[in-house]
């Protein structure tokens, strides 16, 4: 009969997580004709242990144990019972001098358990894998047939780091070794060990790095920006049929168009969960309300980019907005005291992970949020090949706003709107020196700015190659 443990598993947990953080897996096939095995893996978040408990087979979920901090899920009573129904671990109790469990741990194996170990002994820092205790050294001493398994978590840190309080719907990607079962006296099984993870982990950080650079070309992208109402969208779909080839269009939906013509796109989890989080910030009633979805929102709009370059390989993608630009205008609605050009080039630089400014420096005292965004590492987001900025006036955006007959939206009146379209000047004016900057007037004919814009970008992408 199957437990409810695994129902459990394999109905919520799983599906919750692929739907909120997405997941990769690779080297999955490594897990199968393996009856039971030691897994051990990085430890960055406390994601991982679900991240690892999502690979097993439905089946091994009631046999597999991960070796948990006692002192750290004692308390309160509640949070107790649940890691201790989900995950059935092997206690290590660190205040009684960390004593290791293991007894417990081959009563677990001679039953045909499996046990998941993180070697480093407690959450590392972000992005490294320290030395390894020699506890999972010795367990492979005394269980030399046993196979013990690595496992690289690459995402978790971002999504859920140590110090956070909350997690972020961020991809996780999970690279999964070849068994392996290693003889000798436990220093030696540790280090090698060490050596293993070490290893999966380069070697996985290089395939994406050869997959980014290689000579496959990345996408061109473009993003039409400017205030609601302004036509980003509508001159966005224009330009899809204005160029040959496969496009890949990114609004508040996604779309693949291939030489203009629409088709179906195969979903990807992360594009569902930002659309259902930019629907949730649309029905905001305030901007203090709409700012932590919306910032979600951007960000994850942001992650879909390298999605989308990975699945589909577009030679164009065209985004109705661009999640960096839109971040560094919009902090002129939340801190208008502070705004300025000088502003907007340094926050474009900290957001583009092309600035290192020191965390006393009095930008993140004046912008809180771009601090934040900076710990956790959430500073990398793409700036666009060619940014196209649509002009309009906000008294003609309200009109084409009202038109539509949908519920305005918080930010959609005359003043914000005027504020936002100062910031956008502002962000073209840093831009233009370094990057490929088009301002157009909005409310001219539909074809001209489509012949414009065309002809520009055709110019940039000539240069380019």
């Amino acid at each position: 009969m199957i437990s409810l443990r695994i129902i459990l598993h394999v109905l919520i947990i799983r599906p919750l997580l692929y739907l909120i953080f997405g997941v990769n897996v690779v080297g999955r096939e490594n897990l199968n004709n393996v009856d039971k095995c030691i897994l051990f893996s990085n430890h960055n978040s406390h994601l991982d242990v679900l991240l690892l408990f999502l690979i097993l087979p439905p089946g091994k979920t009631d046999k597999t144990h991960p070796i948990a901090a006692l002192d750290y899920f004692k308390k309160p009573a509640w949070l107790f019972a649940v890691v201790n129904f989900l995950f059935q671990p092997v206690w290590l109790d660190r205040k009684t001098d960390g004593i290791f469990p293991y007894k417990e741990i081959q009563k677990r194996l001679a039953e045909g358990h499996s046990i998941i170990i993180f070697p480093e002994g407690t959450r590392g820092e972000t992005g490294e894998i320290h030395d390894f205790r020699q506890g999972i050294g010795l367990i492979e001493k005394n269980n030399p047939d046993t196979p013990v398994i690595p496992v690289y978590l690459e995402g978790p840190e971002r999504a859920f780091p140590k110090k956070a309080s909350f997690p972020l719907p961020l991809w996780n990607h999970i690279t999964i070794g070849p068994p392996q079962i290693i003889r000798g006296d436990s220093k030696d099984i540790t280090v090698k060990l060490h050596h293993h993870l070490k290893a999966l982990a380069d070697e996985e950080q290089a395939y994406r790095q050869h997959r980014i650079s290689g000579t496959q070309k990345k996408p061109f992208t473009i993003a039409v920006i400017g205030i609601d109402g302004s036509g980003k969208s509508t001159l966005s779909r224009r330009l899809i049929g204005y160029f040959k080839g496969e496009s890949c269009f990114i609004s508040d939906g996604l779309e693949l168009h291939t030489d203009g013509v629409s088709h179906s796109v195969q979903p990807l989890m992360v594009n569902e969960l930002r659309e259902w989080i930019g629907r949730k910030s649309k029905k905001a009633k305030n901007l203090a309300r709409y700012k932590i979805p919306k910032l979600a929102e951007l960000l994850l709009r942001d992650h879909l980019c390298s999605d989308v370059e990975r699945w589909y390989r577009p030679d164009y993608i065209f985004m109705d907005g661009s999640p960096l630009l839109n971040m560094t205008a919009w902090a002129i609605l939340f801190h208008e005291e502070f705004f300025n050009r000088y502003v907007c080039s340094k926050a474009i630089g900290v957001l583009s992970g092309n600035s290192d400014l020191p965390k006393s420096d009095i930008l993140f005292k004046q912008f809180p949020e771009l601090l934040a965004l900076n710990k956790l590492h959430l500073n990398h987001l793409n700036i666009p090949d060619v940014i196209i900025f649509s002009d309009v006036d906000p008294e003609v955006s309200i009109k084409r706003i009202l038109s539509r007959g949908e519920t305005v939206q918080a930010h959609e009146n005359l003043e914000k709107l005027a504020k936002l379209r100062n910031a956008y000047h502002m962000v073209c004016d840093v831009l233009e020196k370094d990057y490929q900057v088009l301002r157009l007037q909005g409310d001219n004919g539909l074809d001209l700015l489509t012949q414009e814009a065309g002809t520009f970008i055709e110019n940039v992408r000539r240069d380019k190659d």
